[in-house]
């Protein structure tokens, strides 16, 4: 009898104890995600067009020489003209890992322009998130007269944006750039540290990259990952848009990829 109730006793214990783990890990909705608040701001305030949008994103940039992850993204319309825009960012716990490197980036825009953007690297501690503020500095913009309409082929293709970021070009590192040869059906150009080669195909409006190759010197960890968000963009190209002598690449969603701008070479 005694052995029977002193197996009964911790049977009913066994059974709290499942309870209270089930409930935990079933609502423990913080114990599954990471959330980062934050705020935008202005570096030069200005009141915004009616339909900008703001993009915030949650990357990990760890791998120097690969493109950045995204672990969590927000996307609204800024309908409030206010000082520090708020934003707050939830990613899944189990993207987090010790040793691992993470940083925001954060955009406005206008239909298919790009007016405000971050320039710096702003890094973010996910194994102890504190509020953050991401300041944006302007695109800067010409009001001169509207250029013809440049040749989608035997253009020089300066490279200035890839997936909403600027470009960066150092005193080490070449000009991104694409050329497409009219003829031939191929391109070449450069991703800042290694030239790049390929094929490409077009129909129409409708473009595609295929077997995009690069030489494969090494450079700077910022330029060779910047270099690699290239490739990768051109990968995801399947349509491409011409207005004066600005390209705008983009993919099956229709979102940019790439931008660049014709250059006349003397």
């Amino acid at each position: 009898m005694r052995t029977t109730l002193l197996f009964l006793i911790t049977a009913v214990l066994s059974l709290i104890g499942c309870a209270g783990a089930s409930a935990d890990e079933g609502g423990g909705s913080l114990a599954d995600s990471v959330t980062v608040n934050g705020s935008v701001v202005l570096r030069d305030p200005v009141a915004l067009p009616v339909g900008t949008l703001l993009t915030v994103t949650l990357e990990d940039v760890s791998q120097a020489d690969a493109p950045a992850v995204t672990l969590a993204q927000t996307q609204f319309e800024v309908k409030d003209q206010q000082a520090a825009i708020p934003f707050s960012l939830v990613c899944p716990a189990p993207a987090v890992r010790p040793g691992s490197v993470y940083a925001a980036r954060a955009r406005l825009t206008l239909d298919d322009r790009l007016l405000f953007t971050t320039t710096e690297r702003n890094q973010v501690d996910l194994l102890s998130p504190s509020p953050i503020e991401l300041v944006l500095d302007p695109v800067p913009t010409t009001d001169a007269p509207p250029t013809p309409e440049a040749s989608l082929t035997d253009t020089y293709w300066k490279l200035i944006e890839v997936e909403g970021q600027p470009i960066q070009v150092d005193e080490q590192m070449r000009e991104p750039q694409l050329v497409l040869n009219g003829q031939e059906s191929r391109f070449a150009g450069s991703g800042g540290v290694n030239r790049l080669m390929g094929g490409y195909g077009l129909d129409g409006d409708a473009l595609t990259f295929a077997q995009v190759a690069s030489t494969m010197m090494a450079g700077p960890p910022e330029a060779m990952q910047q270099e690699q968000a290239i490739v990768g963009a051109l990968g995801r190209v399947r349509e491409f848009r011409i207005a004066g002598d600005r390209l705008t690449l983009v993919d099956e969603s229709g979102a940019p990829v790439l931008k660049a701008v014709a250059v006349a070479l003397n």
